[in-house]
């Protein structure tokens, strides 16, 4: 039976409770919960945010004092109050968000830290964010055991991590923390009884998830004579040049929603057909696994991480990218099959509920545990 132990969680770039939802934010929620699940006393050891958008040096310096002083206070804290943990638990390490604040305890208190989806983004041009990479690589390779969720995080850390700290874990979803909520306007209004009700959930912003919406609209462009409606989920700095792309649309079947609460979301998904995002470049992309748990197929672009959370054939249809005209493809065929899109909703739930549960991640995460506390015993 697995001993239980005081695991500190700490999320450097989004803390579970930070109030801007994203996919980041959903994910660190759910490793929350699955580590309580897998019967450990897990607590959230500090909201402090190392993340930064810009790699100035100056800025870096900043991020890493706070972080030394916020250990300084947790230390001080636990030597006063008791409750030192066991384990450390980092969810999302990176380039943008070091985590100087697990580094500075696990070495301090001589306790093993645990990672999960360490990673790297772009370089810049030239090399501006490798200060950053260095400073973040430190405590990856520190950590007893990296938790990766996709093939490029694997290859990234085979660069650096022996190959024996570094382990799988399939993203998964915890249906228990999804909670949906009333929507009050029909974002759906021109959809007719017999209509193919496509929904787009997606931040607009410029770089990938501008791509996406431009794939997006580019494929629905050619198939303005089947009968579908599609509600766009989402607002940001790049909702203008969105418009544009959809300026086409002079019957009114596209509607930008604008931005709602995650439990809107939820009912959205509830009333749709098809969850309509291309996710180009996606690392994976919860929202296809939230889609899943109501029963809605994707219909999504075979790139990067998007296979690892849409089963081709079974949650939904991928098309081979970048070519809006084979995303088009895959949208033809299910906007005009509701036999085949209900067989792939059936699958959909299937996949979401049974494969990729939380009560599923939470046992790998005790094995996960477990393994690091055996290890450490031998020695190791």
């Amino acid at each position: 039976m697995t001993e239980c132990k005081r695991i500190a969680y700490y999320a450097p770039l989004k803390p579970p409770d930070h109030p801007i939802p994203s996919g980041d934010r959903q994910m660190a929620r759910m490793l929350f919960a699955a580590l309580k699940r897998s019967g450990h006393d897990t607590f959230l050891a500090s909201d402090y945010i190392s993340y930064s958008k810009r790699h100035d040096p100056a800025i870096m310096a900043k991020r890493k004092d706070g972080a030394l002083g916020e250990a300084e206070r947790l230390l001080e804290h636990w030597r006063n109050e008791g409750g030192t943990p066991d384990l450390w638990f980092c969810y999302h390490p990176y380039d943008k968000s070091p985590d100087w604040l697990g580094e500075e305890i696990c070495t301090r208190l001589d306790i093993p830290m645990v990672t999960a989806e360490p990673c790297k983004t772009g370089q810049g041009p030239n090399g501006e964010w490798l200060p950053w990479r260095t400073e973040a690589q430190r405590g990856i390779k520190l950590a007893d055991m990296n938790i990766v969720m996709t093939d490029s995080d694997r290859d990234y850390l085979a660069t650096f991590v022996p190959y024996d700290r570094v382990t799988r874990l399939e993203p998964f979803i915890d249906a228990d923390l999804l909670i949906a909520e009333p929507v009050a306007d029909d974002p759906w209004p021109r959809a007719g009884e017999t209509s193919c009700r496509l929904l787009t959930v997606g931040m607009m912003r410029p770089g990938a998830k501008l791509q996406s919406y431009t794939v997006l609209a580019d494929a629905l462009s050619r198939l303005q004579d089947l009968d579908w409606a599609l509600a766009i989920v989402g607002s940001g700095p790049a909702e203008a040049e969105i418009r544009q792309l959809f300026s086409w649309d002079h019957q009114g079947r596209v509607v930008l929603a604008g931005e709602k609460s995650p439990g809107e979301v939820l009912s959205l998904m509830e009333h749709a057909d098809i969850l309509a995002w291309p996710g180009c470049r996606e690392a994976y992309g919860m929202v296809y696994l939230e889609a899943a748990t109501r029963g809605t197929p994707a219909a999504a672009l075979k790139t990067m991480g998007v296979p690892l959370v849409v089963a081709d054939q079974r949650s939904g249809l991928l098309a081979d990218p970048p070519d809006a005209a084979h995303y088009a493809g895959i949208l033809e065929r299910m906007i005009g099959n509701r036999a085949l899109r209900e067989n792939l909703g059936e699958g959909a739930s299937h996949f979401a509920l049974q494969e990729r549960s939380g009560e599923q991640a939470a046992q790998k995460l005790r094995d996960i545990v477990d393994a690091v506390f055996a290890r450490r015993r031998r020695g190791g």
